[in-house]
C-alpha cells in the first residue's frame, strides 16, 4: 500500500507554501494532505498539542490502516516526533525537508537565543508580523517566483503568537 504523504508546513507561514510540492506528489498519483496550521499560536501554551490535532484531524478522511509519510519543513520538524505519536496512523516514514531536527532526548527549543534577540523588537502587543515581514525585501523576494503564488503566501501567513517562539517541544519522544 502506497503512504499518504502529509506535507506539514512552518507553523510561521501557511499551507500553500506546500502547494507546488503537492500538486507535483498528486500529478505522480501519490494521495497528499497538506493540514493547516493557521490556527495553532490562537490562545495560551502549550501550542504542541494543537499541532498534532490538527494533523489527526486532517487524517480522519483517511482509513485508519492506511500509512503515511511525514514530511516536515522549518520548524514543523520539531513537532514530528509529537505528531507521530499522536497518530492513529502507521508512520512508514518521517522527512525532513529544510526542518528543524527535535533533541533525540528531552526538550527543544522552537529557537535559538539569537533568533528570539532578532525578533522581540519586531512583536508588537505579544504577536509577530507575519514572516515575510521579518526580513527585507531583497531576501524575500527570490523565494516567490510566482508572483500570484507570493501574494498568496503573505496572505495566508499566520501572525503567531511571540510566546510561540519561546515554546518547546515537549521532549522525550523518539522518531522510531
Amino acid at each position: 500500500m502506497q503512504p499518504i504523504f502529509v506535507l506539514v508546513h512552518s507553523p510561521s507561514v501557511g499551507p500553500s507554501t506546500w502547494r507546488p510540492v503537492a500538486e507535483h506528489l498528486a500529478a505522480a498519483g501519490y494521495q497528499v494532505l497538506v493540514p493547516s496550521l493557521l490556527h495553532i499560536g490562537a490562545g495560551a501554551p502549550p501550542f504542541w498539542p494543537r499541532i498534532v490535532s490538527a494533523v489527526r484531524d486532517d487524517l480522519r478522511q483517511v482509513p485508519a490502516g492506511s500509512p503515511v509519510t511525514l514530511v516536515a519543513h522549518s520548524n514543523a520538524g520539531l513537532f514530528l516526533p509529537a505528531i507521530r505519536s499522536g497518530l492513529d496512523h502507521p508512520v512508514a516514514s518521517s522527512i525532513f525537508v529544510d526542518a528543524a531536527l527535535p533533541a533525540l532526548i528531552g526538550p527543544t527549543p522552537v529557537a535559538p537565543p539569537e533568533l528570539l534577540e532578532f525578533l522581540g523588537p519586531k512583536a508588537v502587543n505579544g504577536r509577530l508580523p507575519r514572516w515575510t515581514d521579518w526580513w527585507d525585501e531583497a531576501d524575500v523576494a527570490p523565494m516567490f517566483s510566482d508572483p500570484t503564488m507570493r501574494q498568496t503566501v503573505i496572505e495566508e501567513q499566520a501572525h503567531p503568537a511571540a510566546v510561540l517562539l519561546r515554546a518547546a517541544h515537549p521532549g522525550p519522544r523518539r522518531l522510531g
